[in-house]
């Protein structure tokens, strides 16, 4: 019997192959007899899979479907079934919709594998596939009862060592090539901390600039699903009341531009046309960051900006996780290397003294970072699993015209 144990575990794990399906996975029991007992139960599952087709078979169209029916939709996040229908239907034509789910054995999924990195994929758009894939099995073995056995499925290792800011000095010089239009979407990500999509998508309905002490926006459309809100920098405030003043009545998007065309005159004397949704970024972005020399920071990494600036001014790591949003304390670690003070602190209290670390006045807790000896805006840090696979920031694409999403308003969550 393949059953064995790994060491630190009170579980007995089984491992075996089938005709090709390799099964590695606990039994879930702490005695050796009932392990091989469940081994013996998976073997004949499997053979009645194969051989016998006792399971009712399904393809992997009809399991797409059905998972996207009744697993993503429920969940009332638009922005996320939207990322989810694209991996599905890539997952679909790459498999292929009629294929039975009780042939995508591990070997068969190794070869899709290969076939995405072949394609050029990016390691962690492979992984989601993958891991999206395996969730839709489990709920056929588990839930539906089409599938008798998961095959062994296995991710790629990501490295996840690198991310960016901006110094003071790299924001002074970005942000007057900036565009108008995106100078704005520029300070409300490096001041919020917002995901580019949650910037895009919001609405009025959600911003509170009478709130006191400071105004604020709620996120709606986050990646966890859950709503956030974020207090405002001044100077974030300040630029959506100027927003809220111009913009066109009717209009619920806050982030808005006009492309070249008939309509109007813009700032550079350019005819521009009707204001529309700021969905895409990407084009005007890349020109902007190429003229300063700025090629290697991404979109992503005023995110990664906020965070920095907020730990390198004693912010505790459980506040910046809040304020970003973070499934897990662990997704904000990265940034611990930046907080010496709470170290010296540390040592403080250790030798029976008084911390010397001062706290941060509120007025300067989003102040651009002096280029000193905080950092040069290049970090490096070890991380694992960072929540869901791949949160991009590094596409070039052009602005485009894109319709508003329907987002609900809710109470602002407190942070």
């Amino acid at each position: 019997m393949a059953v064995f144990k790994r060491e630190g575990s009170p579980f007995w794990f089984i491992e075996f192959t089938y005709k090709g399906h390799k099964v590695r996975q606990s039994s879930g029991m702490t005695k050796k007899r009932d392990a091989e007992e469940r081994e013996r139960l998976l073997r004949q599952e499997l053979k009645e899979q194969i051989l016998l087709g006792k399971v009712a078979d399904m393809s992997l169209g009809e399991a797409i479907d059905r998972y996207y029916d009744g697993v993503i939709v429920p969940k009332g996040n638009k922005g996320v079934a939207t990322r989810e229908l694209y991996a599905l239907n890539q997952i679909r034509q790459g498999l292929g919709a009629s294929t039975s789910i009780a042939k995508l054995s591990a070997r068969v999924l190794a070869d899709y594998k290969d076939s995405l990195l072949a394609e050029k994929k990016a390691p962690a758009t492979v992984n989601r596939y993958l891991a999206t894939i395996k969730a839709i099995l489990r709920k056929a073995k588990d839930e539906w009862g089409t599938l008798a056995v998961v095959p062994t499925i296995k991710l790629l290792p990501l490295d996840n060592a690198r991310y960016r800011w901006l110094t003071e000095d790299e924001e002074k010089k970005l942000l007057p090539v900036c565009a108008p239009h995106l100078r704005d979407l520029v300070v409300f990500l490096m001041d919020t901390g917002a995901r580019l999509r949650e910037a895009t998508l919001l609405i009025w309905t959600d911003v509170d600039l009478d709130r006191k002490p400071r105004a604020a926006v709620r996120f709606m459309e986050t990646k966890s699903g859950k709503p956030r809100g974020v207090p405002l920098s001044t100077r974030v405030e300040e630029m959506l009341r100027r927003l809220k003043a111009e913009c066109p009545e009717g209009e619920s998007r806050v982030f808005l531009y006009r492309p070249v065309g008939r309509g109007g005159v813009g700032d550079d004397g350019t005819r521009r046309g009707k204001a529309i949704p700021f969905n895409n970024p990407f084009g005007t972005w890349d020109t902007a960051r190429k003229r300063v020399g700025l090629e290697d920071v991404n979109l992503h990494d005023l995110r990664h900006t906020f965070a920095s600036r907020l730990v390198m001014r004693g912010v505790p790591l459980l506040t910046v996780s809040k304020l970003l949003g973070h499934a897990s304390i662990q997704m904000t670690m990265r940034y611990a290397h930046l907080a010496p003070d709470a170290f010296d602190a540390a040592i403080d209290l250790l030798e029976g003294g008084q911390p010397r670390a001062e706290p941060v006045a509120p007025e300067v807790a989003l102040a651009p970072v002096e280029d000193r000896s905080e950092g040069n805006g290049r970090g490096e840090f070890l991380n694992g699993q960072d929540g869901v696979v791949g949160e991009e920031g590094d596409e070039v694409g052009t602005e485009e015209a894109g319709t508003s999403a329907n987002i609900r308003a809710g109470e602002l969550e407190a942070v």
